[in-house]
């Protein structure tokens, strides 16, 4: 799960990004003034930090030159200002990038999968249940939940394929390979454990007797 640090001294638009971006499975970090800013950048090692340049005690312009000057992460400026000037100083303060109030919210959250290099197709997000298919890793409500090999394996086949009926045959051929010699009873097995590392989102993975399993992202 990626870590942002949004500055930010408007509350309401703070709470808004903030909200929005949980939402997306990203992990926030939230702060108003620019001391604690700082602070936060160096305890919580943020993989990008969402930086307004009107803030209390420090700007965002010596903020930016803060974390340049120690750290590559990436830094999206947002002012309300809207002029070449203003871009221009950013950028060459070393900001990844900028953009201006009012914000955009599904702009913003592109502009952040672009820089943080995050593919939709390898992302998948559906009413507290994350999982990255490049990572395997797997959130529940934002918690990382540990998975095995087979069970990050069963789980990504299952997502990439709701909807559909999966019979043991065909899981063994794509999980084990067609090779496989063991006792189909494994699949059992497996999902077994990962119904179990599911939780509430259990019901996803359905049985279909006498077919196999298929899963449902509307359960829970």
């Amino acid at each position: 799960m990626k870590k942002i640090l949004i500055v930010e001294d408007e509350l309401n638009l703070a709470n808004s990004i903030n909200l929005f971006l949980k939402n997306q499975n990203f992990k926030i970090i939230m702060v108003h003034d620019g001391k604690e800013a700082i602070e936060k950048f160096y305890d919580e090692t943020p993989d990008l930090v969402l930086l307004d340049i009107n803030l209390p005690n420090i700007n965002g312009w010596d903020i930016c030159d803060e974390i340049r000057c120690n750290s590559d992460i990436p830094v999206i400026m947002m002012t309300a200002r809207d002029s070449e000037f203003d871009e221009l100083k950013g950028l060459e303060l070393g900001a990844d990038d900028y953009i201006t109030k009012p914000i955009n919210l599904k702009i913003l959250l592109a502009r952040i999968k672009r820089i943080l290099k995050i593919d939709d197709k390898s992302s998948y997000y559906h009413k507290g249940l994350g999982f990255d298919s490049r990572t395997l890793e797997l959130t529940i409500n934002g918690e990382k939940v540990e998975l095995s090999p087979k069970e990050s394996q069963i789980l990504e086949y299952f997502i990439k394929n709701k909807g559909f009926v999966l019979s043991r045959e065909k899981l063994i051929n794509e999980i084990w390979g067609f090779d496989y010699e063991g006792d189909d009873r494994a699949v059992d097995t497996i999902i077994k454990r990962l119904r179990k590392k599911l939780g509430n989102f259990s019901e996803r993975i359905k049985t279909l007797r006498g077919m196999g399993y298929s899963y449902d992202e509307d359960k829970v």
